[in-house]
């Protein structure tokens, strides 16, 4: 809000308080004796000289007081207290019950509610004391903020807003919402799950790059919100489904068409969070078209966004490809990347190798937390029972987050395959971001997936192209048969643990491609 210093958490002007500048202490030219008689009150006079003298002054206790005179002079200190409390209190009560025109359009168009008791827009939880500077904002709002300060007052439900009891991994919403919308922000934060967990890690990571942007806000979050309600209600195209996938579309065609303005990175996003929202509750083709355009945008423009790019990519794994058969091409391309992971595990298993760094052979072990993430087998869900109506259904994000996870991996080793070293320095950060996100207790290869992709290990290990060809790679497993996605699986998981696979490439490979094909 350039060219405003008024806010919401700016602090409030001083105000004098009656009866604050006087002083505590008991008259010093009294005798110690005398009392004031029960019924009367008496009222100190500062003293003639009392410019000269400190605004605080202090009544020191010692032996020769008498009780009734230490009880007297606790009593005024403790109505004095009482009296400023209750002056600060009816001055800010005060300041928020003005209603000038300016306040009043101000409440119009931030979205304030008078049938929910909704008084202030929705920034985060309550806010802090009105010395302290707050960071709760409504951002890409047109409306200037009131010149006074205002007390945050509790928002109306807890069940369907974000409120003080709860705990707001964000800082403020993009843009002033209505109550069906702050509803479908409390469905994102607090109730959307995988068999795996809620993976707040994840979830916490694209809410905050959604909030950049108006634009992403709505096609990322509040059409996906609400198309999953839709689904948990048993309905598709809901009043609310129609009105937030009309108004995200809309806005992405507006930029596209250049219309309005927005950059390259947040329609990507915007376009992201469109198509997995049509792969799962609407039009697959739609879906695909829409996330080529998010792959193209990226593509064409030059350097990096971390936030945008990790979205991306995510979106791009664990969406499900259309039903067409993988072509020969990549068939030999996955083979290729076996026979390579093949001959890695040869080079990186021989004893000279592992004595110089046996973070490789330690890594992947039986007893490691990587290996009960990436190994198959059951998976108990962390979801408590009353919880598993939210978790998404018809969508094996475990199985390809995992799987992706694997190939990541295994490409990040080859590209350190000339560099002990840098093998070393990487499955020591992977073992150690594992245990810091608590993966180890709390199993998710979602959240996995998303470490990995965000890349945060040192320069010298990171190549924005393995996300890329990872997923090249995780497109034509998805469109083997269910026995050879877990074959390749097995296949891969071995090589990471530094064992020969019980069932190998050969069996797998006359399994993929008939011999005449080779022809």
């Amino acid at each position: 809000m350039s060219g405003n210093t008024s806010s919401f958490g700016d602090s409030p002007p001083a105000y004098k308080i009656s009866g604050s500048s006087e002083t505590s202490a008991p008259d010093p030219s009294r005798p110690p004796n005398e009392t004031t008689q029960p019924g009367k009150s008496r009222r100190r006079r500062r003293p003639a000289d009392s410019g000269a003298q400190p605004k605080n002054q202090f009544y020191f206790v010692d032996s020769s007081s008498s009780s009734k005179e230490k009880r007297a002079h606790v009593m005024r200190h403790h109505v004095q207290e009482k009296r400023k409390q209750r002056k600060l209190s009816h001055e800010n009560l005060q300041l928020d019950q003005i209603q000038d025109p300016s306040i009043c359009q101000a409440k119009k168009d931030s979205g304030y509610d008078k049938d929910t008791h909704l008084d202030t827009p929705l920034s985060g939880p309550q806010g802090p004391p009105p010395e302290a500077d707050s960071s709760l904002r409504i951002r890409f709002s047109n409306v200037n903020p009131p010149p006074q300060t205002f007390l945050m007052r509790q928002l109306g439900s807890p069940r369907t807003m974000l409120d003080a009891s709860r705990k707001d991994p964000f800082s403020s919403l993009p843009i002033a919402q209505d109550p069906e919308s702050l509803e479908l922000v409390d469905y994102w934060t607090t109730k959307l799950t995988y068999w795996s967990g809620q993976n707040p890690y994840v979830k916490n990571r694209i809410f905050r790059t959604a909030m950049d942007h108006p634009v992403t806000f709505q096609a990322v979050i509040l059409t996906y919100c609400a198309r999953w309600k839709a689904q948990l209600h048993g309905t598709r195209n809901s009043p609310e489904v129609i009105r937030h996938v009309s108004e995200a579309r809309k806005n992405i065609e507006d930029a596209m068409r250049g219309i309005t303005q927005v950059p390259p990175d947040q329609l990507a996003m915007a376009l992201s969070g469109m198509a997995l929202g049509e792969e799962r509750f609407g039009d697959k083709a739609e879906g695909r078209r829409c996330l080529d355009l998010a792959v193209r945008l990226t593509r064409s423009r030059s350097g990096y966004n971390p936030a945008v790019d990790v979205f991306l990519h995510y979106v791009r794994y664990i969406v499900l490809p259309g039903h067409t058969e993988p072509n020969l091409a990549d068939q030999k391309w996955l083979l290729s990347f076996f026979w390579g992971a093949q001959d890695l595990m040869k080079r990186q298993g021989s004893p000279d190798y592992l004595s110089h760094t046996p973070e490789r052979r330690d890594a992947f072990q039986m007893e490691s937390p990587l290996f009960s993430l990436l190994s198959s087998g059951p998976r108990p869900s962390q979801v408590p029972q009353a919880a598993r109506k939210y978790v998404v259904r018809d969508a094996p994000t475990q199985e390809i987050s995992r799987t992706a996870a694997l190939i990541y991996i295994t490409t990040a080793l080859w590209d350190f395959k000339d560099s002990a070293n840098k093998c070393g320095r990487f499955l020591s950060y992977l073992s150690a971001l594992v245990s810091h996100h608590q993966l180890d207790r709390e199993p998710a290869c979602e959240t996995l997936l998303w470490l990995l992709l965000e890349q945060g290990c040192d320069p010298d290990l990171q190549n924005h192209e393995r996300a890329w060809s990872t997923g090249e790679l995780l497109l034509t497993h998805k469109q083997l048969r269910p026995d050879q996605q877990f074959h390749f699986n097995e296949i891969l998981m071995s090589f990471l643990t530094l064992r020969a696979p019980i069932r190998g490439i050969d069996i797998f490979e006359k399994d993929l491609i008939p011999g005449d094909l080779w022809k």
